[in-house]
């Protein structure tokens, strides 16, 4: 789904905003050039993470994954965690479904309630979807790293992830699957399957993706541990945890 752009600010090359920009602009090729890694590494810059500011500034600028979603009374929001909401002044796309994107933001430093803030949209991407399925037959061998950094984590009942694996000088797409129901005993283990779908083995490239986890069981408002296991390299499996609670 190609986004705009909210060219509303001339120069916004604070926190590398301007340049995770142009690096998303490439989603089409589902890569990121690996010496992106430097570049992505300016825009962590997570809204969350930086509360408390100096009271001398009206706005901060900052980079987030979070999901754009609609109340009953159709007012647009933005859900930076499971916590944490944010009100854009100037959304324009016009809302259709709940997605995850990427996005630059300009928040203001003044809350508008607690964990409530306002914000203008710099500019914004919609993040690739993996599908969430049961059938533990589905392909998906092809090895893949998993980055542990800001983008990669549990909220608002999304499972995000930032990976590298290789791609061909010309790639094809790759399917992504996050297969459920592999532990009788553990609905909330769960397992990535990467299939590079024959692509060739050439360059190594980063990107993100997100998987919707609401299908899970209802943890009826606690934290549970969610275990991701995916193949890291040859037959060498991996595993991460994080907490997870249902979406509401």
């Amino acid at each position: 789904m190609q986004r705009k752009n909210y060219n509303f600010v001339q120069d916004y090359n604070i926190y590398g905003l301007n340049m995770c920009k142009r690096i998303m602009n490439r989603r089409w090729l589902y890569i990121l050039l690996a010496v992106s890694t430097l570049l992505l590494a300016s825009c962590a810059k997570e809204l969350n993470d930086q509360m408390g500011w100096d009271p001398g500034f009206d706005t901060r600028e900052f980079t987030a994954i979070l999901t754009i979603k609609k109340t009953p009374g159709d007012t647009v929001y933005f859900q930076l965690d499971d916590t944490t909401t944010v009100y854009p002044r100037n959304y324009q796309d016009g809302f259709t479904r709940m997605e995850r994107v990427y996005c630059g933001l300009s928040v203001s430093n003044r809350p508008t309630g607690r964990f409530r803030y306002t914000a203008d949209v710099i500019w914004l991407e919609s993040l690739e979807e993996g599908r969430v399925t049961s059938d533990s037959s589905v392909a998906g061998p092809d090895p893949l790293s998993v980055y542990e950094d800001w983008m990669t984590g549990v909220e608002d009942g999304y499972l995000t992830i930032h990976y590298a694996t290789y791609w061909g000088k010309n790639p094809v797409r790759h399917v992504f699957s996050l297969v459920t129901g592999t532990n009788p005993d553990d609905p909330y283990e769960v397992v990535l399957r990467h299939d590079a779908c024959g692509d060739a083995k050439e360059e190594l490239g980063e990107s993100i993706i997100c998987f919707d986890l609401n299908g899970l069981p209802d943890t009826g408002g606690a934290y549970k541990t969610l275990t991701l296991n995916w193949t890291s390299g040859g037959a060498a499996t991996s595993k991460k945890e994080f907490k997870f609670k249902t979406r509401k």
